[in-house]
């Protein structure tokens, strides 16, 4: 039986739900390709000069994770996209940080990102994660470019 309901969304409504989609696949995509590979991330970290990641990496391999996943039940979330939106900024710079000290380090090191994203060398990884980052302050850009 048809019930009738039509969705229908403005172009407007459809570019701001683009940015929530997009690190929605994002998050859920890194979050589920960590874990299902659990070992190979953490001996990836284990292999980082920074001596507080090797110490940590078994931690960090699970809760790295865990906050991407409790990302994208905030995205789902529309009273708490706004801060699952800042959220994923700061878990973008922090990875972006450490990105920029693989590359000043000069060494080749293996990345600990999950699936398809671990294939990017160091250089497309910085972009990728700009991108990204843009990507979660658009809603934040777009106000204040077309307020209300």
């Amino acid at each position: 039986m048809y019930s009738g309901y039509k969705f229908k969304f403005s172009s407007i409504e459809l570019l701001s739900l683009l940015p929530v989609v997009m690190l929605l696949v994002l998050w859920a995509y890194a979050g589920f390709s960590k874990l299902a590979d659990y070992h190979r991330f953490v001996a990836q970290m284990e292999l980082a000069p920074v001596p507080l990641i090797k110490d940590l990496a078994p931690l960090i391999g699970f809760v790295v994770p865990l906050v991407e996943l409790s990302l994208v039940c905030l995205l789902f979330t529309e009273r708490f996209r706004k801060t699952a939106h800042w959220l994923s900024f700061f878990l973008l710079l922090s990875f972006t940080v450490y990105i920029s000290l693989m590359l000043f380090s000069g060494l080749r090191l293996p990345c600990t990102c999950g699936g398809l994203i671990s294939k990017l060398g160091w250089r497309q990884h910085l972009f990728f994660n700009l991108f990204f980052m843009l990507v979660s302050l658009w809603p934040f850009l777009w106000g204040r470019a077309f307020p209300k």
